[in-house]
């Protein structure tokens, strides 16, 4: 398959035309997804965990494009070392951070946190009164992990590092580096947008955000038509010529006042339902979980209040054990995880790669295996470091540059999966929903929505193969520890 871009030669900003099969450009491989006694897959699995990069969870792994060090602003050579799941600290990842640290394409501002703005307060004011967009109003910062907590002899400065600089231990994302000794992963993998989740969970139902570029202004609530009366989003357009105080090229775009975030743009719902395919949306209870944030159909008004709300999306997120067992399994399944399990910094857990492995092991012992595709996929960066350079997509309707975000991870489970494979092939978000369209029978959801332009993940398969015999992934939490935890207690942040 053609790739439209090498990344390990990538300019700074590359504007893509669509390719590697996507529904308005070349064709990709047919797959062949039946046979005479009937489909090779039927149902679709899509795991959405939370916040991680390639470089901080496949550090060396063999074949990988992965490194162990990273440029800072200062020129400084940072060693990534390993911080765990654990730590406390979740790292500044809106999409104004994307921009600090994407640096024009340089990847070397990780060490330069957005603390906070100028502008909100006569302390510091901001000229242009645009702290959103105006950089010389962004107050720098950085989270250091202390010196002498591990290995600070690597670090040129003596004293600490910037936390961003930094890699899980492979202990603890053990379970993900056994899923990849087994079937696939993609070291070419970005979020179809440049930003934070809420943007990123709607490109994964949708193919698009409704142009809202960052989370709701209420973040630390329910994001969706839930969401407090006064809350409100932040859309991105392009403004040609943008003001003189704005130092990124045009196709940047301005991030301007945003409608309340609930919208009807088309889903993949609605694709699913006139076709009679079953699906279901496994959630954090609304109002009662943290993670509830995650809901990503809470946005969309015609499904939140719909019949769709009522039969398709269900609570709590562990419902999808309860109907797995049951032999309710639905033709498509998103799986989110709470915030105990999803890998997010600040949730105080290193649960997440056994969550991941128990919904493996649950689908691999059941009848559904060997008819099954399981995605498991990141929604943006969390603000860690990444080497690669995302390449800029500019969206069909405003020319502006929505996505692509900084590099994260990707894992495909099934029986038809390539055995340790790792795909160097571009993939995005909005992959998952064209692998669902073309298994099904589907189109784009709309023919500017990145779905239309994203590949199907089809290098990742091998439909001529005999599928595989299912081997459990190990992992020390069970379902039933799963189904009795505590939710926690902190906000879920973004």
């Amino acid at each position: 398959m053609r790739r439209c871009l090498a990344l390990a030669t990538a300019v700074a900003v590359t504007t893509l035309t669509a390719c590697n099969g996507g529904g308005t450009g070349l064709p990709g491989p047919v797959i062949p997804t039946s046979t005479p006694a009937g489909p090779l897959i039927q149902h679709v699995v899509v795991i959405m965990q939370e916040n991680r990069t390639f470089d901080g969870v496949f550090q060396g792994y063999p074949g990988a494009n992965t490194v162990s060090s990273g440029v800072d602003s200062k020129g400084i050579t940072r060693t990534l070392v390993p911080v765990s799941l654990a730590n406390p600290v979740d790292i500044n990842h809106l999409r104004i951070q994307f921009l600090a640290n994407y640096d024009g394409g340089k990847m070397d501002g990780f060490d330069k946190e957005i603390f906070g703005f100028c502008g909100v307060s006569a302390i510091c004011p901001c000229p242009s009164k645009d702290y959103l967009n105006d950089p010389s109003c962004w107050v720098y910062g950085t989270h250091f992990y202390p010196s002498g907590s591990t290995d600070p002899g690597k670090n040129p400065d003596g004293n600490s590092f910037p936390l961003a600089y930094s890699y899980v231990p492979r202990t603890e994302v053990q379970p993900y580096w056994d899923m990849a000794a087994q079937y696939a992963i993609g070291d070419n993998f970005f979020p179809s947008n440049n930003g934070p989740s809420y943007v990123s969970h709607q490109y994964m139902i949708a193919g698009e955000s409704g142009h809202v570029a960052e989370i709701p202004s209420d973040f630390n609530q329910t994001w969706g038509c839930d969401a407090p009366a006064a809350t409100t989003t932040a859309v991105l357009q392009l403004v040609n010529p943008p003001p003189a105080y704005f130092p990124f090229p045009t196709q940047f775009g301005m991030e301007l006042p945003g409608p309340f975030p609930c919208f009807s743009y088309s889903t993949i719902a609605t694709q699913l339902d006139n076709k009679g395919i079953s699906w279901g949306f496994y959630s954090p209870t609304i109002g009662l979980n943290l993670g509830d944030i995650w809901s990503a159909f809470d946005v969309i008004y015609p499904v939140r209040f719909g019949a769709d709300w009522v039969r398709n999306v269900k609570s709590p997120e562990s419902t999808f054990f309860t109907d797995l067992a049951a032999g309710n399994l639905p033709q498509v399944s998103w799986v989110m995880p709470s915030f105990l399990n999803s890998d997010h910094a600040g949730s105080l857990s290193t649960t997440g790669p056994q969550w991941v492995a128990n919904i493996i092991n649950a689908v691999g012992k059941s009848k559904y295996w060997n008819n099954t595709a399981i995605i498991i996929m990141y929604d943006d960066w969390g603000g860690w470091y990444d080497h690669v350079v995302p390449p800029q997509v500019a969206d069909a309707r405003t020319g502006a540059y929505e996505g692509l975000g900084i590099r994260t991870i990707l894992i495909v489970v099934s029986p038809y999966s390539k055995h340790n494979y790792v795909s160097h092939t571009q993939h995005e978000v909005a992959s998952s929903l064209h692998f669902i369209e073309k298994i099904f029978g589907l189109t784009s959801i709309q023919t500017y929505t990145a779905d239309a332009r994203a590949d199907a993940l089809d290098d990742m398969f091998d439909f001529t193969q005999s599928p595989s015999v299912f081997k459990p992934i190990s992992t020390t939490l069970t379902v039933t520890a799963i189904m009795h935890q505590k939710p926690p207690t902190e906000p879920a942040d973004y």
